[in-house]
């Protein structure tokens, strides 16, 4: 491509060299340009693009693309191998130059992104394995990892950057991927990841106070208006009725001209779950219903994971499935047999007890889990977690709060402390937990805390391990240490006396 025809419609000014160059990449980390490359700078909120500009023409780039108005030196307005131009509106323009040199990716899709504050991935899964059930060749963009129809990488952000998204768009593309399955998050909302990439569908699962905070949104109010924004640009709108605040949302997709789709279990109009009961399916426990389809069919699911908010889920996804016209058993399969990585992830240890690891890391997250595992009429729950350095210290306080009213035994530990003293963080949870009068232990090393609840798990028991769910490592100090919970509990296996577990024997020692 010349580069002339990267900047097709995009609003820009040329510092230095011309534009009849051929371009071969378009990248935005300087260690990533290859001879031929076009480098994106951009100021992040760790570093700044600008600083690396010597180091991408040492590599061998075709063009600069500024997005911060610099002084340059006088050497750089002398170059003819190279250009240097400057974006005027980087988030509005960098979606626009993407599509300029991938040719449009999500155009060749149909792109189902999925919003709110609790249930996108484990919905996105639902929907992917619908679309696979039914013969329909799907890609995958989250928080746990993306698919692009050929490889699977680990993620970084639930919603990744413009420029990788659309890389990664153009190489389902290049695949013969048809269906794009996201989740978007607010965040990436409002920086503008998904700019210049087309919505199909748009679906939303449900809205509580989250990412409220110094480096996150300023206000509720903040929050809210950019999950909003991804119903602005979509076709069709698949809205839980039930919450509380699916009005505005609504709203917004009416006034798009999005075709609205509703669910729920009180208000769906268009697919609703009724029926709604417990079941323990192989040992682990589960949820069913009846989902009531708007062609009259009634379709009878048990979803393999525990929890009312799964029901909620497996309608978000049965109401996308009917909509995309997948076949009412392609639903059907998927929604039983869909499980996903750290959500409410059943561990098996022992046959007198359950272990689950689940992601929640709030304390709206976290009450959810143990209410829905209190359904279950366990005899205790033991909840081993600790919070995330970083965040605010009130939602340390929440959770240690919310931990000590409704599990009988917290094991406070160590989660990614990052930059923190764990000790300090685990005072904050302390101090929640306290609060509740609830019976606790402290223990920094996860590992031994998980050792601790599972040799003192008495039968009936659930042990929760929270806020870790999919995730394989502990950051800490800057640095990204491998620490896998299943792995884990299988030391520990190893390592104890089976008979130091209730119910545990050779079976589940590997």
């Amino acid at each position: 491509m010349r580069a002339y025809m990267l900047f097709d419609g995009v609003p820009h000014r040329i510092l230095a060299g011309d534009l009849d160059l051929e371009v071969t990449d378009l990248v935005q980390d300087s260690r990533q340009v290859t001879p031929g490359a076009v480098f994106v700078c951009r100021t992040g909120t760790v570093t700044d693009g600008h600083n690396y500009i010597d180091d991408a023409m040492n590599r061998g780039a075709a063009g600069i693309i500024l997005t911060d108005d610099l002084e340059l030196p006088g050497m750089y307005t002398s170059l003819q191998h190279i250009f240097v131009a400057k974006m005027d509106d980087y988030r509005r323009s960098i979606g626009m130059l993407c599509n300029n040199f991938w040719d449009h990716p999500s155009r060749h899709l149909t792109v189902i992104a999925v919003t709110g504050t609790k249930g996108k991935t484990t919905t996105s899964y639902m929907i992917k394995d619908m679309l696979e059930c039914g013969g329909c060749r799907t890609g995958l963009i989250g928080t746990i990892e993306i698919c692009d129809g050929v490889n699977t990488f680990p993620s970084i952000n639930t919603t990744p950057d413009t420029l990788y998204l659309h890389r990664k768009l153009a190489d389902m593309v290049r695949h013969g991927v048809k269906y794009c399955v996201m989740e978007v998050s607010s965040q990436g909302l409002m920086c503008s990841r998904i700019s210049g990439m087309d919505v199909d569908v748009a679906v939303y699962t449900n809205l509580s106070p989250d990412h409220i905070g110094a480096n996150e949104h300023r206000t509720f109010e903040e929050y809210c208006r950019w999950k909003r924004k991804l119903f602005s640009e979509c076709r069709y709108a698949v809205i839980n009725a039930d919450d509380m605040y699916s009005g505005m949302f609504e709203q917004t997709a009416e006034e798009a001209g999005a075709c609205l789709v509703r669910y729920g279990v009180k208000n769906g109009d268009a697919v609703c779950g009724r029926c709604v009961h417990r079941s323990i399916c192989g040992g682990a426990l589960g949820v069913g219903c009846d989902i009531f389809l708007p062609d009259g069919e009634i379709m009878p699911v048990n979803v393999p994971t525990p929890g009312k908010y799964n029901v909620f889920n497996a309608l978000a996804a049965a109401s996308t499935g009917y909509i995309l016209e997948i076949p009412c058993e392609a639903m059907a399969s998927a929604l039983e047999q869909t499980k996903v990585r750290g959500r409410m992830e059943s561990v098996p240890v022992s046959d007198e007890f359950m272990v689950y690891i689940d992601y929640a890391h709030n304390a709206v997250s976290l009450l959810s889990v143990l209410m829905t595992l209190r359904k279950y009429d366990p005899h205790r729950i033991l909840c081993v977690y600790g919070c995330g350095g970083g965040r605010s210290r009130s939602r340390r306080f929440g959770m240690g709060r919310v931990s000590g009213k409704y599990a009988e035994m917290t094991i406070i530990t160590s989660d990614n402390p990052r930059m923190e003293d764990p000790e300090a963080i685990m005072d904050d949870i302390e101090a929640g937990v306290a609060e509740s009068s609830g019976r606790y232990v402290r223990i920094a090393d996860r590992k031994e805390a998980i050792r601790y609840a599972l040799t003192h798990a008495e039968s009936g028991d659930i042990v929760l391990l929270a806020g870790k769910g999919h995730e394989t490592y502990q950051e800490v100090l800057g640095e990204k240490r491998h620490m896998d919970e299943r792995e884990l509990i299988q030391q520990i296996l190893e390592e104890e006396d089976a008979g130091n577990i209730c119910g545990c024997d050779n079976r589940y020692i590997p």
